[in-house]
């Protein structure tokens, strides 16, 4: 008999147990933050100067590339100028090395020869002529040095037309193309570092999207790299949600599991939304809540949540996020 009463009571037992184990949660509840597509953008200057003109207000939608203020910088345009002369003059002088002479000037250096050589024979002729002339004593000795000197004239100025013609016709030495090679090469880069710093006076979009904030306005002075940027820049054709995982559950989450993102400043609304990319880092939380008995040094694991449709949502909203685990 006591074997028959032993089974109920260790079969009851069994499920007082069972009933005390809380079943798995179906859910992982997160905070989040809502943000563009590609995360928000900071546009801060690489250069120091005084705003001339911003081209932008909040709300514009601007293209990647676009000049959204500039610097002040009639210096570096005036820099950019004189380079881009330079430069010219560097490649019309190798330009005029290549080519060579024109033929004009290859038919007045053979002119020249011709005229030359004319000379130098009438002068050898002369002197032929005169040197018998002294020796009868019917010219005097002066007259055949006179001769002589013309004589020796008229060769040097043959030579010298000889090899004007000659370095004519051979055309420029390969020495003289490589130095005006080199000083085009080196206009060039005097060209290229003068528009990279006017470049960097003209603030560009880095991306297609909207004007989520502008922070500076013209006539106010900016330093490179300082934490007051430009503008802030979002595209905000795709929303996303990036969820702060608490350590204890970032087993059970993982991509295209379905999301509900509520808000507190959006009572009675809620969004759906799909897990896209579950983070492989731990670190710190992004999204904190007044609530004094958050901890705020508590590891999280980021979640991105791409959120479905297209919402009517403020980039940076603080909302809940319930993940539907599988």
């Amino acid at each position: 008999m006591r074997i028959a009463f032993a089974l109920p009571l260790l079969f009851c037992c069994s499920l007082a147990r069972a009933a005390d184990v809380p079943p798995a949660l179906s859910h992982i509840a997160a905070g989040g933050l809502v943000e563009p597509q590609g995360e928000e953008r900071v546009v801060i200057p690489e250069f120091s100067g005084r705003l001339k003109k911003v081209y932008i207000e909040e709300g514009d939608t601007v293209q990647a590339g676009q000049i959204l203020a500039e610097i002040e910088n009639a210096e570096f345009e005036a820099a950019v100028a004189g380079t881009k002369a330079q430069l010219q003059l560097a490649e019309a002088n190798l330009a005029k090395l290549k080519a060579g002479a024109r033929p004009e000037e290859r038919r007045e250096a053979a002119a020249n020869r011709a005229e030359a050589e004319s000379l130098l024979t009438w002068a050898q002729a002369e002197f032929r002529r005169i040197n018998p002339l002294v020796e009868k004593r019917q010219l005097p000795a002066s007259a055949l040095d006179t001769a002589r000197h013309e004589r020796d004239a008229a060769k040097a100025r043959a030579q010298a037309a000889r090899e004007r013609l000659n370095l004519i016709q051979a055309g420029t030495r390969a020495e003289d193309l490589a130095i005006a090679a080199a000083q085009v090469a080196a206009a060039q880069a005097e060209l290229g570092r003068a528009e990279a710093l006017l470049n960097k006076t003209r603030i560009r979009s880095p991306i297609d999207g909207l004007v989520l904030k502008r922070d500076l306005r013209e006539g106010e002075t900016v330093v490179s790299l300082s934490p007051i940027p430009l503008a802030r820049i979002g595209d905000l054709r795709k929303l996303y949600v990036r969820a702060d995982v608490d350590e204890l559950d970032i087993a059970r989450v993982q991509t295209e599991q379905k999301v509900r993102i509520t808000a507190e400043a959006l009572p009675g609304q809620s969004f759906t939304g799909q897990v896209v990319r579950v983070s492989r880092r731990m670190g710190k939380r992004n999204s904190t809540s007044e609530n004094p008995t958050e901890k705020l040094d508590a590891k999280i694991l980021e979640a991105l949540i791409a959120l479905d449709g297209e919402p009517k949502l403020p980039v940076g909203l603080r909302v809940d996020v319930q993940i539907t685990v599988n």
